[in-house]
């Protein structure tokens, strides 16, 4: 009997993925009219409590909101990845680990557990073929897409080291971008809005990365705070079907200023980008950007600040586009500061 079960683990671990709900169903020829990914990044450190002091792990949270919009979906198609650490049976035997929650019309139709098998592959190259084996192939004339991420600051260079089972999986922002471009259907498909839930990556690099596939960015230019945006709004999708992208993210980033606000105590900010109006002038922001990085490697782990504080020449016209939310810390330096620009960059001297 005991060789029976070492054989199955065995078996069992040759695999990188292993269906829980069995192969998806035939396409039964409906149209999808929107698709939302969620990449929720849980192989880290992922340890804060909320207003009540309970402990909330592994972006648990925002789990749970992305499985209640996949049951809303009654028109679209949600996938959820839920990227955990990878781990081994007897430190020996890999476990498909991480899952890939798959909706279609509102029900669950595949629950995938999966690991990464090439330990230095492209950044969600193991994603992107899930998301070709299982993607429903009808889709509406005017089918949108979305894209939420949940995780740790997006560096921008370098990034080994951002998972911790997986470190020499590079996570930057030019990987992220391609990454992400990867899971899309064609060449010419596009992202209606793309939701950043993390620290410090709305910046003019990261804007610049995602124009040419996307319309809409919704980031915060700061610190996030172990919190992360929320996101229930997208079942308006459902139910306000014509909602432009731009007020869906709207309404995300009012209802999560007005949460952080009740319990936070230092800075504020959320901000939407336009990159239609964005794109006219990114390209001179993000070498403005990147002139005042201060050579400090240490410095480029601290915390985003405006980008405004530099003088930033011609500054009217990089408010274009940009819609900010902002609270000031309620002591310290920064206090009295009462507006911000949107933009985040690096500390450094100018």
């Amino acid at each position: 009997m005991k060789y029976l079960v070492f054989c199955l683990i065995i078996i069992t671990g040759c695999s990188h993925t292993s269906g829980l709900t069995g192969d998806s169903p035939p396409d039964d020829g409906k149209d999808v009219s929107y698709s939302v990914i969620y990449y929720i990044h849980a192989d880290s450190d992922y340890l804060y409590h909320d207003s009540d002091g309970d402990p909330i792990r592994e972006n648990s949270n925002a789990l749970a909101t992305a499985l209640e919009v996949g049951e809303a979906a009654e028109s679209g198609e949600v996938f959820i990845y839920y990227q955990r650490r990878d781990r081994k049976i007897l430190r020996l035997f890999p476990q498909n680990n991480s899952r890939l929650f798959h909706y279609r019309n509102g029900q669950l139709i595949n629950r995938i557990k999966y690991r990464h098998r090439d330990k230095k592959e492209d950044f969600l190259f193991t994603e992107d073929q899930l998301m070709n084996q299982y993607r429903a192939q009808n889709r509406t004339a005017n089918h949108q897409n979305y894209f939420i991420y949940f995780g740790h600051e997006i560096p921008s260079g370098n990034g080994k080291g951002y998972h911790r089972s997986l470190p020499d999986i590079e996570v930057n922002t030019v990987t992220f971008a391609r990454g992400i471009q990867n899971l899309l259907k064609s060449d010419t498909d596009r992202f209606s809005l793309v939701v950043l839930s993390t620290c410090n990556n709305g910046t003019p690099e990261m804007a610049g990365a995602l124009i040419p596939f996307t319309d809409v960015m919704l980031a915060s230019p700061q610190n996030l705070h172990l919190s992360h945006f929320d996101t229930d709004k997208m079942k308006l999708l459902e139910s306000e079907p014509e909602i432009l992208p731009s007020d869906l993210a709207r309404l995300m980033a009012e209802n999560t200023f007005q949460r952080l606000g009740t319990d936070i105590q230092t800075t504020i900010t959320l901000a939407l980008y336009d990159l239609k109006d964005v794109r006219a002038y990114i390209d001179t922001l993000t070498s403005f950007a990147s002139s005042i990085k201060d050579m400090d490697r240490f410095l480029q782990f601290e915390d985003n600040v405006d980008c405004a504080e530099f003088s930033l020449p011609d500054s009217e016209r990089y408010l274009n586009g940009v819609e900010a939310w902002y609270s000031p810390a309620r002591f310290g330096r920064q206090s009295g500061q009462q507006a911000h620009s949107g933009w985040g960059c690096k500390p450094g001297v100018y």
